[in-house]
């Protein structure tokens, strides 16, 4: 039997996981403990399709999220993995914009030296087809009809993510994202890891999608109350849509333990019929019966 085809949101804080159930009011959730991990599934339509929707909690910083999105991916097979939240705003930003990460930056690495730090970042690329269909979402403003307020600039940038919350544009890790990732849109503490948990698998697109929250020089408690919630669901919007957006393909059949073959069909009850074909050199229609074992050739 074949299962819907999978989509993970990821979120890493309650704030950013409550303004996605928001938007999915009304939707009936499944949930599930998995080696001590929770996840809430639900299905999700969008015009492209029906998705297996998976809500994941990844937590603060790039070491959790990136344990997060390996045992998610091991979990569920994905086909779409999207990390959703907040994010500190550079360059042109403003509060309420959406960023989409065309890659992200790990600024922080490189080589403490006598004379100074010697900066090597690295960066990690978001999937070029969500980015393609990110294109699209933002060109039609329907995605837009459950949020209050203007309607948000969306931003395909890169973003860069370290081990610190900068509330200063002056501050030395400010100074050092503009020496190392200056053309970024935005920062934050999740991302770099989320991408590379994700980037080991093939069969995954991956991307982030941020709302801007701050300008990091006038991150306060008090404007943080006001501000987090729009930028949150502003992200969390874009990325339902973006999921909406993408095709679903057909999940793969994965095969029943102690079997040989990849698939199994079968019917049972009074009158059941099963219409069985096999095709290919070699092919065989194994038929089992209480008793008795036919093999058609």
């Amino acid at each position: 039997m074949t299962d819907l085809p999978t989509a993970v949101l990821c979120t890493p804080i309650d704030l950013e996981r409550r303004a996605v159930l928001d938007l999915l009011a009304g939707h009936e959730y499944t949930d599930h403990e998995l080696d001590g991990t929770q996840y809430r599934e639900t299905e999700y339509e969008g015009p492209k399709g029906v998705w297996k929707l998976v809500l994941a909690m990844t937590g603060r910083g790039n070491e959790r999220a990136a344990a997060s999105v390996e045992h998610a991916l091991a979990t569920w097979r994905p086909q779409i993995l999207i990390l959703c939240g907040i994010a500190g705003g550079r360059r042109d930003a403003r509060v309420g914009d959406i960023v989409v990460a065309t890659k992200v930056y790990g600024y922080e690495s490189g080589q403490d030296t006598d004379t100074g730090l010697l900066q090597r970042p690295e960066s990690l690329p978001a999937s070029y087809p969500l980015l393609q269909r990110a294109q699209l979402v933002s060109e039609n403003q329907d995605w837009a009809a459950k949020l209050d307020g203007p309607l948000p600039r969306i931003f395909q940038r890169p973003i860069a993510s370290g081990a610190k919350v900068i509330t200063g544009n002056h501050s030395a890790t400010a100074e050092l994202l503009e020496q190392s990732s200056g053309d970024a849109q935005a920062v934050d503490t999740e991302s770099f890891g989320f991408l590379a948990a994700a980037n080991r698998r093939t069969a995954v697109e991956a991307t982030v999608v941020r709302g801007i929250s701050d300008l990091m020089g006038d991150k306060t408690k008090e404007a943080d109350k006001l501000r987090q919630p729009l930028a949150a669901r502003n992200a969390a919007a874009f990325a339902l849509a973006l999921i909406g957006r993408s095709k679903p393909k057909q999940a793969e059949i994965r095969r029943l333990a102690g079997g040989t073959s990849n698939t199994y069909i079968g019917a049972i009850g009074e009158g059941a019929t099963a219409n069985i074909g096999a095709m290919g050199d070699h092919a065989r229609v194994r038929m089992v019966f209480p008793g008795n074992r036919k093999d058609l050739r």
